[in-house]
């Protein structure tokens, strides 16, 4: 087998593993700061594939500035959804499973009376490949892979440097000192859900044109992001990046010597090993 085919399995792997970090990314984040997790992630990013659907496929906008708005749509609802459910159920795990997994049920029977229940497939934004040094990535594949990287990017330094971005990492690290600090927990709470599901709905934005759009496309990528963190760490941002590239270079090699639905697999045997080794993840806290 040789170098050149290595190195394209991996680049593959990690296309789509940097999409599934923005989801994994939103995730950890709303479980930092308010000690939850959210099971209807996947909807929300099913959400976002469907604003792109219809604001990119049937109204015919601009492809950047539909991902642009389905970013801020879903961030919308997913403040809304926080200020009317999530804000009563900050660290009650428990309560938030369950009702996490009502909303679940609900955003999926509401995609399937407002849109259908078949699948609707939105035309690539990009034609063409791209080869390199003996590799070929398609230019959709690229532009996704090079936004995902962008969104990764921007997050790091919202929440490095802006006022807002210390203030959830203030939460997220110790609330009752933060609100002794002057830190407005609800906005905080408020604007940390917002961005974690606006992360979700990107990445439902950038795979629309990949995949076809569904009320039930949520699933697969939420279990992927599942998979990302607890091998990364629960609750750390850094985790899920390299839980996402090593998720992506096992199934990029992965795929090479077995099908689709056997490299699916992989990612639970790597959950495996990892915990095996450290029980809380590469990056998680004692």
């Amino acid at each position: 087998m040789s170098i050149d085919l290595l190195v394209q399995a991996l680049l593959n792997g990690f296309g789509l593993a940097m999409v599934y970090v923005l989801v994994a990314l939103g995730l950890t984040l709303i479980f930092s700061i308010l000690e939850i997790i959210n099971f209807a992630h996947g909807e929300f990013y099913m959400l976002g594939g469907y604003v792109t659907y219809y604001v990119f496929a049937v109204f015919g906008v601009n492809y950047f500035a539909t991902l642009g708005f389905a970013i801020l749509a879903v961030g919308l609802a997913g403040v809304v959804a926080e200020r009317l459910i999530f804000r009563y159920l900050r660290g009650k795990t428990l309560n938030a499973f369950i009702v996490s997994l009502g909303l679940l049920w609900v955003m999926q029977a509401s995609a399937q009376l407002s849109f259908g229940v078949l699948d609707k497939p939105v035309p690539s934004a990009f034609s063409g490949i791209v080869r390199a040094f003996g590799l070929v990535i398609s230019v959709e594949r690229l532009v996704v892979s090079l936004s995902a990287i962008v969104l990764i990017a921007a997050l790091y330094l919202f929440l490095r440097w802006s006022r807002p971005g210390r203030a959830m990492r203030a939460v997220a690290q110790d609330a009752d000192a933060a609100a002794l600090q002057g830190v407005d927990i609800e906005l905080v709470s408020a604007l940390g859900f917002g961005i974690g599901c606006a992360l979700a709905g990107g990445a439902g934005g950038l795979l629309a044109p990949v995949f076809a759009v569904s009320p039930a496309m949520g699933a697969l990528p939420v279990v992927k992001a599942f998979i990302i963190i607890i091998i990364g760490g629960m609750g750390s941002l850094p985790g899920a990046v390299v839980g996402g590239l090593l998720l992506g270079s096992v199934e990029g090699l992965g795929s090479l010597f077995m099908g689709s639905a056997a490299v699916n697999v992989l990612g639970f045997l790597v959950v495996i090993l990892v915990l095996l080794v450290r029980p809380r993840g590469l990056f998680g806290g004692a």
